[in-house]
């Protein structure tokens, strides 16, 4: 095994195969290819005839994804572009719907691990964090650029943090521009002290990373969309690492189950109220301790499922 498989251990990778590859002559995407370890195993189980489409909006994704090509009985298309996208995607290639849909959020383990990407604290690098670097302003120029309660709001909302106020006052009123993960880290520690913890450190930056990257109107206008790209009965799972994603997704899923809008002095049910989806996992799949003991990285992920109901049987 090269160093760059060992990048990319995918996550619950049996309970992912489980959940979707159920017709494996059929159509399926990876709509966060990363460095290909779920996309690898998708493959292997499909059946001549079936189709997998990888997507990603990183190029260093692609293009390792290219330069490696799978060998699968399945046809396969790689495309560069938001996961948001894959509309467009299906009508390029004039595919109907889909069998199977995943999406493993956050940060893959190549751009963790890649200094220049800035996806890390625990290294010296440019706060760039941007999943695509040819497009978009960095974090760094995220920070330059929000007034102190703009980034208080995105310091409370996307990394949860205790006091945003105070943490966005102490990253505006540095001496000099954040714009490196050390100048974050020296910020941070000549206000709250030496002992600050690890989790203080991975909140901010994983805050400015879903602000810098649009994180999550990305993945609402992907939930929104994908629902009418499955086949009846077609699957969509999704591994989220973090409560913010994961409480999103879980909502989502709920509301667009059937449910009755009937007053409640009603004796039965007339409103026929149609819902999209049917639940599979009712509570996420976490991984067993064996997986967390030989992938750390696997401890916070929570896969839910979810299917699309037969049109007219809601």
């Amino acid at each position: 095994m090269t160093k760059q498989d060992q990048y990319h251990t995918p996550v619950l990778a049996g309970e992912v195969c489980d959940a979707l590859c159920r017709n494996r002559h059929g159509v399926f995407v990876d709509a966060t290819l990363g460095g290909g370890g779920h996309f690898g195993l998708l493959a292997k189980n499909l059946l001549p005839g079936a189709c997998l489409i990888g997507i990603d909006r990183d190029p260093d994704a692609i293009a390792w994804n290219r330069e490696h090509q799978l060998q699968s009985n399945a046809k396969i298309i790689i495309e560069q572009a938001r996961f948001s996208g894959l509309p467009q995607i299906m009508k390029k290639y004039s595919i109907e719907a889909l069998d199977g849909v995943l999406l493993d959020l956050g940060v893959s383990s190549f751009q963790i691990d890649s200094v220049h990407r800035g996806f890390s604290f625990m290294q010296e690098c440019d706060l760039d964090m941007r999943m695509n670097y040819t497009e978009g302003e960095t974090a760094g120029e995220l920070i330059g650029r929000m007034s102190e309660e703009e980034l208080s709001n995105v310091l409370a909302t996307f990394g949860e943090v205790h006091n945003a106020k105070r943490m966005a006052h102490t990253i505006k009123m540095y001496p000099s521009p954040v714009k490196t993960s050390n100048d974050l880290r020296e910020c941070l520690v000549r206000e709250y002290g030496d002992n600050l913890k690890y989790k203080v450190f991975a909140k901010a930056f994983m805050a400015l990373r879903i602000a810098v990257n649009d994180e999550l109107n990305e993945l609402r206008r992907f939930l929104e969309s994908v629902v009418n790209l499955l086949a009846e009965r077609g699957r969509i799972a999704v591994i989220a690492y973090h409560s913010l994603e994961d409480r999103f997704v879980k909502e989502f899923f709920r509301s667009e189950e059937p449910h009755c809008v009937c007053p409640k002095e009603a004796l039965f049910c007339t409103c026929g109220k149609p819902g999209r989806l049917k639940r599979v996992t009712k509570k996420p799949v976490v991984a067993s301790n064996l997986e967390v003991e030989q992938n750390p990285r696997a401890r916070s992920a929570r896969l839910r499922v979810a299917e699309r109901c037969i049109r007219g049987q809601a």
